[in-house]
This record gives C-alpha cells, sequence and structure tokens, in this order.
C-alpha cells in the first residue's frame, strides 16, 4: 500500500503502546512488536523491514530498527536482487524510502533507568569537538541517535518530501522514574531541529508525547 504516515501515529502506535503497558522486554523485542502493529494497521511485510543492513545507502552504515517503504519494494531489502551482484537494490531502496525509526528503551533501562543520561550534559555538547569518544561514550547515545535519523533526513528529504524519521523513547516503569519534563523538552526541540520527529512513552500511560514541526509536544491520546 501507498505509505501514509497517519497509519503510524494515529493507529500502529496507540495499539502498540497499549501492549507496553504490561511488557518488559529488549529493544529488540519492542521491535517486532512495532512490527507486528505496522502490518495490522494495512501496511505490507514486503514494505517494511526491521535491522536492515544500510551501509550501501548512508555512508555511517546505521542499521535502523524499523524502516517503512512505498509500495512497489517488493521485500528487496537486500543489497542485491536474487543475490547477484550485477542486480544492486541500492536505487530502488532510496527511491521507495519512506520512513526510518529507531527505537531506544528497553531491559537494560529497567536497571538504571534512562536518567542516567541527563546528568548535566543530556545532549553530549561537551564532546562535539571529539566525536570519536562521543560515540564511544555511552551517554550520549541518545542524541547520537537524533543526529544519525538527521542524517537520513538531510540525504534523502523530509517530511515536505514525504519521508519520517522518528525517534521512539519507551521510558520503561523503573526505580529512578520516568523521565524529567525539561528533558523530554530538549530531545524533543533536539529533534525538531534535525527534522525528526520525536515520539516519548512512559509505560503504563494513556498517552504519548509527539514533537514534530512545532517544538512544542503534543499529547496523543492512545485509548
Amino acid at each position: 500500500m501507498k505509505y501514509d504516515s497517519n497509519l503510524i501515529f494515529k493507529k500502529a502506535f496507540p495499539l502498540f503502546f497499549n501492549d507496553l503497558k504490561g511488557v518488559q522486554s529488549s529493544e529488540a523485542n519492542y521491535a517486532v512488536l512495532l512490527y507486528h502493529h505496522l502490518l495490522n494497521s494495512g501496511y505490507s511485510y514486503k514494505q517494511v523491514c526491521t535491522e536492515m543492513y544500510s551501509a550501501n545507502i548512508v555512508k555511517d552504515g546505521t542499521r535502523p530498527d524499523v524502516v517503512i517503504f512505498d509500495d512497489g519494494i517488493d521485500g528487496r531489502f537486500n543489497y542485491f536482487k536474487n543475490c547477484d551482484r550485477k542486480q544492486s537494490n541500492t536505487d530502488l531502496k532510496i527511491e521507495k524510502l519512506r520512513c526510518v525509526i529507531e527505537i531506544k528503551g528497553g531491559a537494560q533501562q529497567h536497571e538504571s533507568g534512562l536518567g542516567k543520561y541527563f546528568k548535566d550534559d543530556p545532549l553530549c555538547k561537551n564532546l562535539l569537538s571529539d566525536p570519536v569518544k562521543r560515540k564511544k561514550t555511552q551517554n550520549c547515545a541518545l542524541p547520537i541517535d537524533v543526529e544519525k535519523l538527521g542524517m537520513w533526513a538531510s540525504h534523502f528529504g523530509d517530511s515536505k518530501l514525504g519521508k519520517d524519521y522518528i525517534f521512539l523513547a519507551i521510558d520503561m516503569i523503573n526505580p529512578k522514574g520516568f523521565w524529567p519534563n525539561n528533558i523530554r523538552d530538549i530531545f524533543g526541540e533536539y529533534a525538531v531541529q534535525h527534522k525528526v520527529h520525536f515520539v516519548y512513552y512512559a509505560q503504563g500511560q494513556n498517552h504519548y508525547w509527539h514533537y514534530h514541526l512545532s517544538e512544542k509536544g503534543q499529547k496523543v491520546p492512545i485509548a
């Protein structure tokens, strides 16, 4: 089917977050659950891919958690059609690319809470002058993932061209509590600056937060 972002934000996400109310698991399992709801919302298994190799598309060679293509991709997510190196799938994937989703939150967060990232410099700006160290610093994982999605947007176009890049933060119930509102706003604003959707869900809540064209987040009901 033709790509429609409304199926993600208005149908798949509410169903997905309702299921997450009672689930403590890993990011990989969350990606599979989201895949399930994307297909139940109308997308075909031939246009939704998890953990797609992308070194042939972007220089950084990231592996997005979930990628959605327009119809016509016909399940060609690998580098080559029919494993024939003379038949590259790269141009087709770039042409049909419509949505890239990165998920943050899982079993590791349950141990310590994503709050460990927020002590003094949540966006790790103090390490911008040392990108190698910044990349290796665990506390910098969140802003770096936003920046990676921003890189996709700069390469292939943003929502003005019908393409969406979504940073999905799943804040699980944990001993250190949920994100402070100001931290959620900081990441929402940072994502908007990079032409990235920022979606935040606190486990058990009946709504999620969506930051996109406006740096002010919108509360979206899921039930």
